[in-house]
């Protein structure tokens, strides 16, 4: 080889050695076999408030660590590691624990920097031995930059490490998998976040031995509904070289399996087990207890308060413990009877094996109505719950296929059958091809198919809305298209209640067809709904311009143009690039930009305004009202939580009513309308998150509501809807570096009593009605570990009782006028947190409490000028 090729080569290298980093040292100086060093340990764990961590609170241990190289070569080492002079204390009281259990020795088989086992002896428990695999983990290290999968007490997890010197590094770690047990709900707004941070810094000798090691697992565990609402956890560990090494026996053997026989250990890995503290005398909690302290709270007078839904959040994690024989002791109680219902609720909460056995043997009686109602009312908890079981599923299933004499009961089987069958299907593992969805689809297509009857037809239909299995979405487009107008408006309902993101161009014609009437004529309740689909598809600059010629047409339908023409605006004040859009669009057509056709006759109206910000929650009110010959003929009122622009909904209130235009005094008809006389009917349909009930009808018949009129019986405040129902429910687990595992979870319920009344005046030719939703709502988080040595808490909670008054005033003695009020009452938000940290096996137990209380003002929410208006005639009357 000639001088200038080695040269060549020389510098080749010693370019690669400034491109690629530090050339790391070698492991030579690593745990020499026949040596001891001494280390100081501790690890310092606090937790608090994430929005305000300024105040510490947690526990420090600390101890004397020794690790001697027993056996080995210079790239596999068996170690010797023992903790000795285990100390614990408070933070920040600074009261002292016991680490009692952890100062025999355990060792470990360390190759070039890896654990890849660690041997205890057989009496060390669980939590000692985890406690020891977090020492153990900090001795594991690499000297060469770049990404390895290691196990340690985080769980096997991706260890990047860069270099920032010949002698210190760094290491992050993530994709950490091991066994979180996650259990949250589908809806973004109701589920929480977990945000972590894990890294290692390192210094090392020259030679490449451990001299000092920082370990930091941070952790922020946060309710998605509030980003700033929730606890953090740090944990530090460090450990530093302490004074030279020193010389120490070392063991004969021809492996390390060898040496382990002949010790008699136990084989381990670096991966920590579960531990739960089993609890004793007065700390053990059952349902029975919690059931007499919780009573009161749980009366009728409390429901649509806080306090009925901070009940079900304290009960629902003890109760889901529970056996069947437990539960129905609680329904056989005498003192049960006045709070039945709010049991019932919280049976469908719990959604056990034990707790849905309990309900059926002590409610589902077909002789007795009022079983039937407190049936029904499992029936739509249950549904509304989050958990689940094939067990359930398929006995909801088997009972569906059965004849009930209850229509009530029957339709509300279905309802619920439907919307737990899509809520496990949505579980991770299953989807809409697992064998028991597929069976709850086939019978509701069969049992679809089968129905002679509009009515019957409905019910079906429903289940369908609430199963929302995308296959059923062209069973549903035939309905809409080809079916009389009541099956017609309900096929286009629970298509409206489907992701969009299922409707491509073919579906968008049809919706188009519908809107449009390309093909024939259609209620102006589909329309309205096929309108709101092309909406949500979020048209672009032609497909809106196309939408909104229809507002130049001769068609007559002059309640469906001022709907499109209020829900357009409403877009506009939500998004500010549809304004800008619809502004164009109208500025360029002259034909479209003049009264005539922007300020239509009709009493439509869509809004939305905000319901609560900070410091509560993100929630918005969405109003729909499609009036007809001057009354209402489809309302809705619906409270959403909003999260990163997504909506989810907590409850809507739909008000339905046809055939009523006869007794308002008007010469104006809408085309679209057909000629023959409609049936005067009337009633509510209420969604609770998202699941969809059997409609409540006020009456069927004119004979029917005049003898409301005349008796009055409709002019009393009348429950509509009591309920108590879970909002958050969601858990997992946090594996530290300490070896603790974190429990998170997060629940939260919202209690509602929804009632009503209507006046109506023929002589006067005027009605009055006011709807009152009062809600409570709770909302409780916690962190928590527990180990041998320490026990730490902290939860965060918060209560509201939001309230919402929608009152509307009718004057039908000359051109209809509709005056509408909705008014939102003052409340209040209460925060609290609450962090404890005791020491087992000492008296001390360290609690900081902090309360803030939030006072919201009450408001009458503007609705529109044309509102203003009429409100200002009505009351000039």
């Amino acid at each position: 080889m000639t001088a200038k090729m080695k040269l060549y080569l020389f510098l080749s290298t010693l370019l690669s050695i400034f491109e690629f980093g530090y050339v790391a040292p070698a492991f030579g100086d690593a745990f020499h076999v026949g040596t001891e060093e001494t280390f100081d340990f501790t690890n310092i764990v606090q937790v608090g408030n994430a929005k305000n961590a300024t105040v510490p609170f947690g526990y420090r241990a600390h101890a004397t660590v020794t690790v001697g190289s027993v056996w080995g070569t210079d790239e596999t080492k068996l170690l010797k590691i023992r903790v000795q002079n285990p100390t614990i204390v408070s933070i920040p009281d600074e009261k002292p624990g016991a680490l009692v259990g952890v100062e025999s020795a355990f060792y470990a088989w360390w190759n070039l920097g890896r654990i890849r086992e660690v041997y205890f002896e057989s009496a060390d428990t669980v939590p000692v031995r985890n406690f020891k695999k977090a020492i153990c983990a900090l001795f594991q290290y690499q000297l060469l930059d770049g990404t390895y999968t290691e196990d340690d007490p985080s769980g096997q997890c991706e260890a990047k490490y860069i270099s920032h010197s010949t002698t210190r590094y760094h290491k992050s770690k993530g994709n950490c998998h091991y066994d979180a047990k996650r259990i949250g709900r589908t809806e973004y707004a109701l589920r929480s976040s977990l945000k972590t941070s894990r890294s290692t810094d390192f210094t090392v000798s020259t030679e490449g031995a451990l001299q000092k090691v920082t370990s930091q697992d941070y952790v922020k565990y946060l309710l998605n509904a509030h980003d700033q609402f929730g606890a953090y956890y740090e944990s530090i560990m460090q450990m530093s070289v302490q004074g030279s090494a020193q010389k120490t026996t070392t063991l004969e053997g021809s492996s390390v399996e060898e040496i382990v026989k002949q010790l008699s250990l136990e084989k381990d890995t670096l991966l920590i087990e579960a531990f739960k503290q089993p609890c004793e005398g007065s700390s053990c909690t059952n349902i029975i207890g919690l059931f007499k302290e919780y009573k009161k709270s749980l009366s009728n007078d409390n429901v649509g308060k806080e306090v009925s839904a901070t009940a079900l959040v304290n009960m629902i994690k003890v109760a889901r413990q529970a056996t069947k024989e437990d539960l129905v002791r609680i329904l056989k109680a005498k003192s049960s009877n006045e709070i039945k219902g709010q049991l019932v609720d919280l049976l469908g909460a719990i959604q056990t094996v034990a707790s849905h056995e309990a309900a059926k043997l002590e409610l589902f009686n077909d002789s007795e109505n009022e079983h039937m109602f407190f049936a029904e009312r499992y029936l739509q908890a249950l549904a509304i719950g989050t958990r689940p079981r094939l067990e359930i599923v398929q006995d909801l299933l088997e009972m569906a296929q059965q004849e009930h004499k209850n229509a009530k009961f029957s339709d509300s089987l279905i309802q619920s059958l439907a919307s737990v069958a899509r809520r496990y299907a949505q579980l991770d593992g299953n989807s809409y091809e697992t064998e028991v969805v597929k069976k709850v689809v086939q019978f509701l297509n069969e049992k679809l198919n089968d129905c002679s009857r509009d009515h019957c037809k409905l019910q079906y239909i429903r289940g369908l809305q609430n199963l929302k299995c995308p296959s059923t979405a062209n069973t549903l487009v035939t309905l809409a298209l080809e079916s009389s107008k009541s099956v017609c408006v309900a096929a286009m309902k629970a298509l409206r209640s489907f992701s969009v993101y299922l409707w491509n161009d073919e579906f968008r014609a049809k919706f188009e067809d519908i809107f449009f009437q390309v093909s024939k004529r259609y209620d102006s309740s589909a329309r309205t709904l096929a309108l709101d689909i092309l909406l949500d598809l979020k048209p672009d600059y032609d497909e809106l311009s196309h939408l909104l010629q229809f507002l130049k047409s001769n068609d007559k339908a002059y309640e469906v143009k001022q709907y499109l023409l209020q829900k357009v605006r409403m877009y506009a004040e939500q998004c500010p690039d549809f304004g800008t859009m619809l502004r164009k669009i109208v500025e360029k057509d002259p034909a479209l930009n003049n009264y005539n056709v922007l300020g239509p006759k009709g009493l439509s109206t869509a809004l939305s305004r905000t319901f609560s910000t900070a410091p509560s929650f993100n929630a918005s009110l969405t109003s729909l009202q499609e009036m007809n010959g001057g009354v209402l003929k489809r309302g809705i009122v619906d409270l959403t939580l909003d999260v990163d622009n997504e909506k989810t909904s907590l409850f809507t209130l739909g008000l339905y009513a046809g055939g009523m235009s006869s007794f308002v005094s008007s010469n104006d008809k809408d085309a679209d309308e057909p000629e023959e006389e409609e049936d005067t009917t009337a009633g509510m349909e209420l969604s609770v998150q998202g699941m969809i009930m059997r409609p409540l009808e006020f009456f069927n018949g004119k004979g029917e509501l005049m003898g409301h009129v005349w008796s009055g019986t409709a002019s009393e405040p009348t429950p509509a809807y009591q309920g108590i129902t879970l909002l958050q429910d969601n858990e997992e687990r946090f594996a530290s570096h300490n070896g603790a595992i974190i429990q998170l979870s997060t629940t939260g319920a919202i209690s509602i009593d929804l009632n009503g009344q209507v006046t109506m005046s023929l002589w006067g030719r005027n009605a009055q009605s006011k709807v009152e939703q009062n809600t409570g709502i709770s909302m409780t988080g916690q962190l928590s570990l527990e180990t041998f040595f320490v026990a730490m808490d902290v939860q965060f909670s918060a209560v509201q009782a939001p309230q919402l008054h929608l009152t509307s005033a009718l004057d039908f003695s000359g051109d209809p006028a509709l005056c509408m009020q909705l008014v939102q009452p003052k409340s209040s938000l209460k925060q609290q947190f609450v962090r404890t940290v005791s020491l087992p096996g000492t008296t001390h137990k360290a609690v900081r409490k902090t309360t803030k209380t939030f006072n919201i003002n009450g408001l009458t929410h503007a609705l529109n000028k044309k509102n203003s208006d009429m409100c200002n005639l009505i009351s000039e009357s």
